[in-house]
C-alpha cells in the first residue's frame, strides 16, 4: 500500500493513497465498473485514468517519466512498440504452460514480444460467427452447416430454391477482411498466419491466394449475393444484416462478430436471430476464433501489480468480468456466469477453441490493412475475383512500402 507524507502543523501525518495501481485506458462507463469489480475481487484498487487518446497520453508520460503502473491496450501492435522502446515491464511471473491451462495456445503469443510476455488479455471479441434466422431455417428443412464444404453447398441448396443465400455489406471495407482472415487462419494455421501480419510472407504466397480462392467460392457466384456484386459493394454492413431478419428475410446469411445482435435488434426488436460458428475448412486447425481484445501491459513491476495481473486471469476474476457483459478468454469460467444468452454461445464457442488470432488487419500497418489497402483489395476481388493476381501484387507493392 503506498502512501504520502503529510504536514500538518509541524506534525506529520500519514494519508493512505485511494489506490494501489495506478491505470491508463479508454475504458468509461459501464465497462469500466466492470473491470474495477473485477480488480477489488482480486483484493487490489485501482486508479483508472479513462483517455480518448491513450497512444498521445502514453507519450507523454514516458517523455515526462511520469507512467502509471499499467495501461489496457486495444491491440497487441501498440504492446510491441512500447515493448520495441523498452518502457515496458516483462510479465515474468506467468508461464506459458500456466496460460495455455486456461485459455488457448496462441494467447501466450499475442502478449509476447521477442520471446517474452508483456500483456495478458482479460477481454476479448469473437469475430468468427455466422447469423441465421432458426425458424426460416427450420421453415425450409435446412441443417446448420459444421464445414465449410457444407456451408458452400446450402448456399447452393439456397440459390437453386430460388432464394439468394448471402447479405454481405462491403461498403465500408472491413467485414470483407474479417471474411478473408477467418478463412485464412482455416486453411493455413496460426504461424502462416501471423507470418501474413508482419510481412514475412509476400501477399502473393499460395497461402493468402488460397484464402482469397477459397472465400470465392461463396462471394465469386454473384446468384449468391443480395443485390449482386453492385448491391454488395454498396450496402452498409447494418443494412446487409437487418436484411436476414426483417419479414420477409430478403437473404438468409450473414457473416460478423457477436456484436450484431445488438445492432440488429436496436433496429429490428423482434429479429429471430442466432448464430454458428465460422465453420471449419482444413481438420487440423479446427475452428480458431478471429477477434479483437484488450490487453494489460506493465509500467511499474510492483507487488500489487503482481498480484493484480495473476488474479485478472484467474477464473475468479474472470467470473465476475464474465457476470458483468465480458466475454473474457479463460475457458474455465462457467458458461452461466455469462447472462446474455448471445454472449454465453459465443462464450462457448470461444472456450471450444484452441486457436485465437487478433484480427489481421488491425495489426498491419493502416495503409496496408486498412482503407486503400485490405479493405479495398477486398473489395475488388468481389467486383473481379479474375483480377485476383493484380490484386495481391499491388497489396504486395503497398506493403514493401509501408513495413
Amino acid at each position: 500500500m503506498r502512501r504520502n507524507l503529510l504536514v500538518l502543523c509541524g506534525m506529520v501525518v500519514v494519508s493512505v493513497l485511494f489506490a494501489d495501481v495506478s491505470a491508463i485506458g479508454t475504458w468509461g462507463g459501464s465497462e469500466l465498473e466492470v473491470f474495477k469489480a473485477m480488480c477489488t475481487s482480486v483484493g487490489v484498487k485501482v486508479n483508472f485514468e479513462t483517455t480518448r487518446d491513450l497512444d498521445a497520453l502514453i507519450a507523454t508520460r514516458i517523455a515526462s517519466k511520469n507512467l502509471p503502473d499499467i495501461a489496457i491496450l486495444p491491440n497487441p501492435s501498440m504492446l510491441k512498440r512500447l515493448a520495441a522502446q523498452g518502457v515496458l515491464k516483462p510479465i515474468t511471473y506467468v508461464s506459458r504452460e500456466e496460460l495455455s491451462q486456461t485459455m488457448a495456445r496462441t494467447m501466450y503469443d499475442l502478449g509476447s514480444y521477442g520471446g517474452k510476455l508483456y500483456g495478458v488479455f482479460v477481454k476479448i471479441a469473437n469475430k468468427s460467427v455466422i447469423w441465421y434466422n432458426p425458424e426460416e431455417f427450420k421453415k425450409n428443412g435446412w441443417s446448420v452447416p459444421k464445414t465449410w464444404k457444407e456451408l458452400v453447398d446450402l448456399s447452393a441448396k439456397m440459390a437453386k430454391a430460388g432464394k439468394t443465400p448471402w447479405s454481405i455489406g462491403a461498403d465500408i471495407g472491413w467485414p470483407l477482411s474479417d471474411w478473408v482472415e477467418n478463412i485464412m487462419i482455416r486453411t493455413a494455421g496460426p504461424e502462416l498466419y501471423q507470418q501474413w501480419i508482419d510481412h514475412e510472407i509476400s501477399w502473393t504466397h499460395p497461402s493468402v491466394r488460397k484464402a482469397f480462392q477459397t472465400w470465392g467460392d461463396i462471394v465469386g457466384n454473384p446468384k449468391y449475393l443480395l443485390g449482386g456484386i453492385d448491391g454488395t459493394l454498396a450496402t452498409t454492413f447494418q443494412n446487409a444484416a437487418y436484411a436476414v431478419f426483417q419479414t420477409p428475410p430478403k437473404a438468409y446469411l450473414y457473416y460478423e462478430g457477436d456484436f450484431m445482435a445488438g445492432i440488429v435488434k436496436a433496429q429490428i426488436p423482434s429479429a429471430n436471430m442466432d448464430f454458428f460458428v465460422f465453420p471449419s475448412i482444413d481438420p487440423k486447425y479446427g475452428a480458431p476464433i478471429v477477434g479483437g481484445g484488450d490487453i494489460i501491459v506493465v509500467f511499474n513491476d510492483t507487488p500489487e501489480v503482481q498480484k493484480l495481473i495473476k488474479g485478472l486471469i484467474d477464473v475468479k476474476a474472470q467470473t465476475v468480468g464474465a457476470e458483468g457483459g465480458f466475454l473474457v478468454p479463460n475457458r474455465k469460467v462457467p458458461l452461466t456466469a455469462f447472462k446474455d444468452p448471445v454472449l454465453r454461445k459465443s462464450a462457448e464457442i470461444v472456450q471450444q477453441a484452441d486457436i485465437f488470432v487478433f484480427d489481421a488487419s488491425d495489426l498491419m500497418p493502416p495503409a496496408v490493412g486498412n482503407q486503400g489497402g485490405f479493405w479495398d483489395a477486398a473489395k475488388k476481388y468481389i467486383q473481379n475475383p479474375k483480377n485476383l493476381d493484380k490484386i495481391l501484387q499491388e497489396m504486395e507493392a503497398l506493403a514493401k512500402k509501408n513495413y
